[in-house]
Order: structure tokens, then sequence, then C-alpha cells
């Protein structure tokens, strides 16, 4: 190896190291269990309770509560109105969140675009969607599900976090796949991965989410 070839590569190890050594990473773990009941009229009423571990899925940080209406407009559009209320360190936390969902469905592949608007008053340093500078986000997500089977159903989406309060701009990005499996009669299993990159401060921090929801849903009893 010449003289040029090796301060090249020095050069090149050097700058890959100095980057990732800014770089920091967090794996974390979320389970939840959640409940969905149809209503009349077109509405439904959902409620999910979650736990979270960060640090490399070493430290307890908090339990979450979603409480979820929606309303189904027609086959192609529903609006969804989201409360979470999360309690983290014995301090609890208030979320307030207003959508609208458009579907469009091509045999066994749905394609679906949710637009929200998302308010909270008070920020934490362990909720990775908000931030201390920001009360309020907008929130396009773009979903696409594909059936596997009769049982099993693929979806993977992206979903970037607007900050609404200063200069608009991108704070978060979250992106998921994962897939939903019947397991039982009005039960699913849905394993999950979530990447997120953040884009905003000087160090870089990336989680990696590895979940795990079950899901009890509740379907509408037939009138005879």
């Amino acid at each position: 190896m010449n003289k040029k070839s090796f301060f090249l590569s020095l050069f090149f190890l050097s700058l890959k190291m100095t980057l990732f050594s800014q770089h920091h990473f967090n794996s974390q773990l979320w389970l939840g269990v959640s409940v969905k009941k149809p209503l009349s009229n077109g509405f439904s009423i959902s409620g999910q309770y979650r736990i979270r571990r960060t640090d490399n899925i070493s430290t307890f940080k908090g339990s979450y509560l979603y409480l979820i209406l929606e309303k189904k407009l027609s086959k192609s559009f529903s609006v969804e109105s989201n409360f979470r209320l999360a309690m983290i360190d014995n301090l609890l936390y208030y979320r307030y969140a207003l959508g609208v969902e458009a579907q469009l469905k091509s045999g066994n592949h749905k394609f679906l675009l949710r637009p929200m608007v998302q308010y909270q008053k008070q920020a934490t340093t362990v909720d990775i969607e908000t931030s201390y500078n920001s009360k309020s986000y907008f929130r396009p997500r773009l979903t696409w599900k594909s059936d596997l089977s009769k049982k099993c159903e693929f979806y993977a989406y992206l979903e970037p976090f607007y900050k609404l309060d200063n200069n608009i701009n991108i704070n978060w990005w979250q992106n998921s796949i994962g897939f939903k499996y019947e397991a039982l009669n009005k039960l699913k299993l849905n394993p999950y991965f979530i990447w997120q990159p953040d884009y905003t401060h000087k160090l870089l921090l990336t989680n990696y989410i590895f979940g795990l929801d079950i899901e009890f849903n509740f379907k509408k009893q037939r009138k005879y």
C-alpha cells in the first residue's frame, strides 16, 4: 500500500469513528394490551395499556393509557380522536390528538393516509415524540397493508413529526414494520419494529423499538 492510499484509508476510518461516536443508539421494548369495541352509527371505541422499557431495555419508563374514539364517515374516510395519559416517574402527562384517515384498497393491498394534529402541554425527556420547545405537532402517517393469508396481515408505515410552535420543521421520523396474526377468535398478536431517527440535536439519537401488542377486537353483533 502506498502512502496516499494509507492516509486516505486512515482519514475515512477516522471520519467513520467520529460520526459513530456522535451517534447514540437506544433500544426499547414496548408491551401493550388493547381492546376495541364497535358502537352504533359508525362509531368505535378502543383502549390500550402499554409499558415501556428504555436505555437498551434496562430501565422501566412508564405506563401509558390510550383512549381512541373513531367515526367512520364512509368506506374510505374516518375521523379519529386520541387521548393518552402517561405515568412516568410518579408524574402524569396528558396528550390529545385529532386526525382524519383516507383509505384506498386495491386487491389484497391497502394504502392509508392519516394526517393528525397532536397537542401536549407538558413534555418529558423520555417521550421521544415531543420536545421541550414545542407543544403542537403535525403527524402525516402513510401506511401500506397487505394480506399474507386469511389470518395474517403485514403492514409498514412512515410518519414524520413536524413541530408547529416554532419554525415548522421535522423533529422526528417514526418508521415501522409489523404484522397482525389472528391467533384466536377476536384475538390478534401484533409484533412490530419501530425505527426512530432524530435530526434535531447535535448528538444524533436513534431509537430501535421492539414491540408486541395483544389485541382483542369485539365485532358488532348482527341483528336477526
